[in-house]
This record gives structure tokens, sequence and C-alpha cells, in this order.
């Protein structure tokens, strides 16, 4: 059923991110792997830019996950049993969040070791 007005559409965006941070072990660790890095950004004293790039990066890797999850959901929902097309959408969706992770990571030690050599 579609949305009447925005408010419903955030109300069930917002329902969205409780499920899947609630579902998911993968959201955990991500939330400690960004709480980590926000800690390293602020004692080394990072900037404007760099907090933008934080942010960026760590809203794209959960949105890569979010997809990943509804992705698995879907595919187990119709496809229970082993199946090569269900197992290539959980392949590639997966990819998609490791290609996410990659940035996050290869940008977050830039930055960090950017700031790093500053000190």
């Amino acid at each position: 059923m579609k949305n009447k007005n925005f408010l419903q559409s955030v109300k069930c965006a917002v329902k969205g991110i409780i499920s899947g941070f609630g579902s998911e072990r993968n959201f955990k660790i991500y939330i400690c792997i960004a709480a980590f890095f926000l800690v390293l950004n602020i004692l080394t004293s990072s900037g404007l830019y760099d907090y933008i790039i934080f942010i960026s990066l760590t809203c794209g890797v959960f949105a890569a996950e979010f997809f990943n999850t509804a992705a698995e959901r879907i595919c187990d929902s119709f496809r229970p049993e082993k199946d090569n097309d269900v197992e290539f959408i959980k392949d590639v969706s997966a990819a998609a969040v490791l290609i996410m992770g990659i940035a996050f990571f290869t940008a977050e030690g830039a930055v960090l070791i950017s700031n790093i050599l500053k000190l």
C-alpha cells in the first residue's frame, strides 16, 4: 500500500531502520566500527570535510546493508530452497556492501593518516 503523505513515509522509513538494526547482527558491528573511527577522527582533530566524508561513507555502508538485507529477505521468502538465481542475487547485494566497506576503510584510512602526519 502506498503511503498517503510524507509523514507516513518517514514513519515507515524509521520503522525500517529500527527493524534492520534490531534483526541484523552486521548493523551492530557497523555501529561499533563507525564509533571507533569517529573517536579516531576526534582524537586526530579531523576537519569539517573529514567528517562529511565519514558521515557520507558511513551512511553509504548502512544503506547498502539495508538493501542487502531486503534482497535477502525477499529471496528467502520466495525461494527458501537453494537456487542459483537467489544465490547470485544475494552474492551481488553482499558485494555492494563489501565495496562500500572498502571505500569507507580506504577513505577513513587516508583521512586518519593525513591527520596523524599533521600532528
